[in-house]
Parts: structure tokens; C-alpha cells; sequence
């Protein structure tokens, strides 16, 4: 057995392990899943202990079945779900949970950096303060838990954290980083303007690498908690939508990468810094592209809410999804009319509002469990599209988008999305995910691989192709306009509605 690679993603609902050789070859998988916490509507937060518990599981599940793999791991690559705001003291303890990206409650601090300095900040990182990013939640803190905040020495995303605690270094990559309203698109640093401008103090934010830089080594402490080879190098990583372009093959501007999931991201690799105050624009983890798109709430979450509201006991089996599934695909295209916007926890691009909440428009007595199944899988992809559409306007030339994640697996729901965007749908065959990015990337910085499209190109296997269908695409388009024009509709009531279901703090 030659010199392996071990890659780790740790997501939102699971923790996933990659080991590869530096052919392409993926030897082994684990994953270990966990929840979120929801201690008020609108928040989400987890235990970065848990994620940490995660990783040292997923490892000896790995070794137990791969013993002599583990002197052979040569590096280590690490991703995580991006912008979830973890606090360290001094010590390099969390102070507190740690805030995940789907977390709204920062939406008043994010409208007051809009009315400070919304045109600096796009200016500066590309993109317009919303409650998803990190340092609306690092104000929130600053506001209502002081004395924590007087107490921080590092705020770290989920990769940097668990690069830390491997390698005892508080080091963020560079696609992680990108996505902070700190970054400096253009410069590629950290914009001490942008720090001012919010009133953040810079020493809280880490050291800066490229996703492939070797940053440090496990340490004994993480060789003795994880069954590591101490000594083992560790790149920077990625974050976990980028690291999973790479394994896709998404490198060039005519393919747009889409992941669905719990939730939803859709993102285009363009060679130029292009930056919308609508989108997310952030860099690849290959040097010399920028990823622009953005993240959405909606995706398997929202099939889960809605199939578990129709069940008798208020939960989502595969089979009773299955079921409701059926009954979707005997409703026309359009839904005879329904339309769901899936701002179910507020919504991330392009409307950027933590207040926004999900709706169905155009209910009456004739629409059945199958119009309200088939309306969310349409109003996800009206979503995407939506995001889609400015990244056109800004120069992407899109021809195919690559598709994986669980709803990928729905060959209704990747019709529609093919039929809404009108590009074909190439759903990719997983074979590792964020984690093979990883592990792709920590071959290419320990110098196993000179370049890491070779080893990637191994794993690219495509399965099914959906095309659009012109008379479905036709119908969509005009609904997409309705979509469009409900939520300017609506935006000044939905504050109004979040002191009925958030308790005052």
C-alpha cells in the first residue's frame, strides 16, 4: 500500500472520512451523524466538542476496518460547513456553542451594518451584510453575551477549528475565510477597513493560508484523541461547498456546481473576481478562481417539513416521501398555479434576509398533497434559478449544471430543476464528496501530486442527464416572474411577524 491521503468533512447533520491513494482511488469511507440544536426559532447551534467527538468516531471506524492505513496517511485536508461562528478563550476553549450559518437571529445587527457601510463592505468582500455571515453574529455576541465576548481570542469557522485542534494553530484557508464581510475579495487578505468599519477588533481573526498550504502537523494530544500518526502534515482545507467542486470537477466557468442537500448551494467557478451585493463570492479552493452563487435554505429540509406536516405522527419516511413523490408527478408542470417561497429559516442569497419565512401562493380547494409536494420541489428551483440569473448577468456563459446530494437521488425533482433553469442536469455520482476534495487537496500540498486535476478526473463519474423540456420551461419562466415579485411584496411584514414567534432576548 503506497502513501494515502485522508480527507474530512464536517457538515451541518454528518462527519464524513475519505481515505484515497494519490492515484484517485478511494480505498475507504465512515460518516457519523449528530443534530443541531434549536433553542429559539430561528437560532441553530452546535457543540464544537461534538464535531470534534465526530471525527475522532468516523477515524476508528476507518481504522477498525483499515488497520495498516493509518501509517500510510501521508496528509490530511479538512472542510467544514461555512461561516459557523466558533469563539475560543485564551486557552483555546469554545466559550459558547457555536452559531451555524442557518442561525437568523442576527438579522437586526445585519441591517445595521447595511445602514453603516453596505456599500464598503460589498465594495471590500463582494458581499452585502446578512445574518448568515459570521460577523453579524459576532456583533449579536458583542450585544447580548458581553461578558463572552470580552473573553474571545479567536473566532474560527468549522474547518479552522478542527485544523486547530489537530494541529494546535488557529489557521483559516482562504476559501473559508472569503466568505467573512473581513475579506478582501480582490486582495485576497483580510481588510482591516472592513474590521473598523463593523467594530470588530482584529486579533480575533486567524491567520490566513491557501487550501492546499501545509499549515502544521497533528499534534500527540490529536494523535492520542483520533488514532493519527503524530507528525502528519495538514493542509489548510477548504470550505465544504468549494472542496466539494473540486471532487465534481467544477473548474470552469460553464458549469455550475449544485448541491442539495438538507439545504441548497449552487455556484459558478469564473476566472475573473466578479461580485454581486445579492450573491456569494468567495474563493475556490483552487487558486485563481472565485466561486459565485449563493446558499439556500430550501432543499431536503423543506421536503422533510413539509411530507412530515402530512404524516399522522409528524415524521418523514422514505417510503411515505416516496409516496407523496408519485402523487407530485401527476401534477402539471406549474402546480396548476401554486407557488412556495422556501424561506422556511429565513433565507440566504439572493434576498439575504433572516426575517423572511416560507409560503404557499395560490392555495384553493382543488389543490391536493400532490400540488404542495410538487410546489416545493418547484419553488427550490425557482431559488436556484433566481441566483442563477444574476450570475448570468454578470458574465457566467452556464451550459450544464453538475448535481449531487440526496434530492439529486429524485429524478422528478432534477426535472424540474432542468426544466426551470433550462440547462441540462448531469447528476454526479458521490463518491466522497467534500471529503475527497479534501483528501485531493492534501495530496497536492504534501507534493504527492503535482496538479490535483489528475487525481480528480478519476472520481468525475457522471450518472443520469436530464434536459429541459421547452414547453415546461416556457410555463416556469412565467411563474418565475410571479416568484420573483412575491417576497419585495411581502418584505416589510415579515419582521412584523418575528415577535410572535421569537421570544424577546
Amino acid at each position: 500500500m503506497g502513501p494515502l491521503t485522508l480527507g474530512i468533512d464536517v457538515g451541518t447533520t454528518t462527519t464524513k472520512a475519505v481515505l484515497a491513494d494519490v492515484s484517485g482511488k478511494m480505498l475507504r469511507d465512515q460518516a457519523v451523524s449528530y443534530s443541531y440544536a434549536k433553542p429559539r426559532p430561528g437560532w441553530a447551534e452546535q457543540d464544537p466538542e461534538d464535531w470534534w467527538k465526530a471525527v475522532c468516531r468516523t477515524l476508528q471506524l476507518l481504522f477498525r476496518e483499515l488497520p495498516e492505513a493509518r501509517d500510510q496517511i501521508a496528509a490530511i485536508g479538512v472542510s467544514g460547513q461555512g461561516v459557523a461562528s466558533v469563539l475560543l478563550d485564551s486557552q483555546g476553549r469554545p466559550l459558547r456553542p457555536a452559531i451555524l450559518w442557518l442561525d437568523c437571529r442576527s438579522a437586526s445587527q445585519a441591517e445595521t451594518l447595511q445602514a453603516r457601510c453596505r456599500e464598503r463592505l460589498v465594495a471590500i468582500s463582494g458581499k452585502s451584510p446578512a445574518a448568515y455571515n459570521v460577523e453579524p453574529k459576532l456583533l449579536w455576541i458583542q450585544q447580548h453575551e458581553p461578558e463572552t465576548w470580552q473573553r474571545v481570542w479567536k473566532a474560527l469557522t468549522t474547518t479552522a477549528y478542527l485544523t486547530y485542534r489537530l494541529t494546535g494553530r488557529a489557521v483559516m484557508n482562504h476559501s473559508d475565510g472569503g466568505i467573512l464581510l473581513a475579506y478582501d475579495l480582490a486582495r485576497r487578505a483580510w481588510s482591516e477597513e472592513a474590521m473598523d468599519l463593523m467594530g470588530i477588533t482584529p486579533s480575533v481573526y486567524a491567520e490566513l493560508a491557501s487550501c492546499h498550504e501545509v499549515i502544521g502537523s497533528v499534534t500527540q494530544e490529536a494523535a492520542r484523541a483520533t488514532g493519527l500518526r503524530a507528525g502528519t502534515p495538514v493542509v489548510a482545507g477548504g470550505e465544504d461547498t468549494s472542496s466539494a467542486g473540486l471532487a465534481m470537477g467544477v473548474t470552469s466557468p460553464d458549469t455550475a456546481q449544485l448541491s442539495l442537500g438538507s439545504s441548497s448551494t449552487v455556484n459558478v467557478p469564473l476566472k475573473h473576481v466578479s461580485a454581486d451585493p445579492r450573491l456569494l463570492a468567495f474563493p475556490h479552493v483552487i487558486e485563481g478562481l472565485t466561486l459565485l452563487g449563493g446558499s439556500m435554505i430550501g432543499g431536503g429540509n423543506a421536503m422533510i417539513w413539509v411530507a412530515g406536516v402530512m404524516s399522522h405522527d409528524g415524521t418523514a419516511s422514505t417510503e411515505q416521501i416516496g409516496q407523496l413523490t408519485e402523487e407530485a408527478s401527476r401534477v402539471p408542470a406549474g402546480s396548476d398555479g401554486l407557488i412556495f417561497l422556501p424561506y422556511l429559516a429565513g433565507e440566504l442569497q439572493p434576498i439575504n434576509d433572516g426575517y423572511a419565512r416560507g409560503l404557499f401562493l395560490g392555495l384553493d380547494l382543488s389543490k391536493t398533497r400532490g400540488h404542495l409536494i410538487r410546489a416545493v420541489m418547484e419553488g427550490t428551483a425557482f431559488a436556484v434559478e433566481h441566483n442563477l440569473g444574476i450570475t448570468r448577468m454578470l458574465g457566467a456563459k452556464l451550459q450544464t449544471l453538475l448535481a449531487v446530494g440526496g434530492p439529486a437521488r429524485s429524478k422528478l425533482w432534477c426535472q424540474i430543476i432542468a426544466d426551470v433553469t433550462g440547462l441540462p442536469v448531469q447528476v454526479m455520482q458521490e463518491r466522497g464528496g467534500a471529503a475527497l476534495g479534501d483528501a485531493i487537496l492534501a495530496a497536492w500540498g504534501a507534493g504527492l501530486i503535482p496538479s490535483p486535476e489528475p487525481m480528480q478526473r478519476v472520481h468525475a463519474a457522471a450518472g443520469q442527464r436530464y434536459i429541459p423540456d421547452a414547453e415546461n420551461h416556457r410555463r416556469y419562466q412565467e411563474l418565475l416572474a410571479i416568484y420573483k415579485d412575491v417576497y419585495p411584496r411581502l418584505k416589510d411584514l415579515f419582521p412584523r411577524l418575528a415577535g410572535f414567534s421569537q421570544p424577546a432576548s
